[in-house]
């Protein structure tokens, strides 16, 4: 019998979206919960559903092909 922890439950679940930055090589994005992404080489990669959606909406950025 294994035992699941909530953490790596958690872990599991995590879904990973890039996408292109239209505006910006880099640049750092912030949050209304404070968290940060870095925007390299054009590219950022979201995990957290919230910053995914923001991103999806976002006229600067596009979901990169194969970015989950």
């Amino acid at each position: 019998m294994s035992v699941v922890h909530p953490a790596s439950a958690l872990a599991a679940d995590t879904v990973s979206v890039t996408f292109r930055d239209k505006a910006f090589r880099s640049r750092t994005l912030v949050f209304a919960d404070g968290s940060t992404l870095a925007v390299e080489r054009s590219t950022v990669t979201a995990t957290d559903e919230e910053q995914i959606a923001l991103l999806q909406r976002h006229p600067d950025f596009e979901r990169v092909a194969g970015g989950a």
